[in-house]
């Protein structure tokens, strides 16, 4: 029998999935500066507010703000937020 989880559970497993991610991504961009290898987060570029929106969950709120300030149509924004 499948396993069930409340949505509670679910956004603090995926929480602790995309804090992790971030930590080897840093450790990554080190990492590619001593080899000599350009690396670029995911985020970079992307307005600070965006960002903030993104990793705190409001996916449509952080697109929403990506096109306020950037003129981006939706495709782009959802786009540039999901790399986030």
């Amino acid at each position: 029998m499948p396993a069930s989880y409340e949505a509670a559970d679910l956004r603090r497993i995926f929480g602790r999935i995309n804090e992790r991610i971030r930590a080897v991504e840093e450790h990554l961009v080190v990492l590619s500066e001593k080899a000599g290898v350009a690396y670029a987060l995911p985020s970079e570029g992307a307005p600070k507010e965006v960002i903030e929106l993104a990793r705190a969950g409001k996916t449509m709120e952080a697109i929403k703000k990506y096109r306020e300030l950037t003129n981006a149509d939706f495709e782009t924004a959802k786009a540039a937020v999901e790399s986030i």
